[in-house]
């Protein structure tokens, strides 16, 4: 997947990290540099990524909750991507990402 990573607009301790994803969405996460903080977003389609410390293991734990409380049955399981951005600061930036076997219609 590509994605595009930039900080906002006078805050340049943050990036935000997005994609274009294939149902028409542009899905962002943001990640404060320095912190020990994931953040994410999950697009409509039920694709979902998480942008910063420990990004694997937390979207894991984010998909084990959905799964243990009957959510995403319909979308057949997700593979696991990871990959790292560079940040506008020079440094890597975990993201990790899950797509659907299905995915829901936008």
């Amino acid at each position: 997947m590509e994605f595009i990573a930039r900080s906002p607009r006078n805050n340049p301790d943050v990036v935000e990290v997005r994609y274009d994803c294939t149902c028409g969405c542009k899905p962002r996460a943001r990640y404060q540099r320095g912190t020990e903080e994931a953040n994410r977003e999950h697009c409509c389609c039920g694709q979902v990524h998480f942008v910063g410390f420990h990004a694997e293991e937390r979207l894991k734990a984010y998909l084990d909750e959905r799964s243990a409380q009957g959510m995403d049955i319909e979308i057949g399981g997700y593979s696991i991507h990871t990959q790292d951005v560079e940040a506008p600061w020079g440094e890597p930036v975990p993201v990790a990402y899950a797509v659907p076997a299905i995915p829901k219609a936008h």
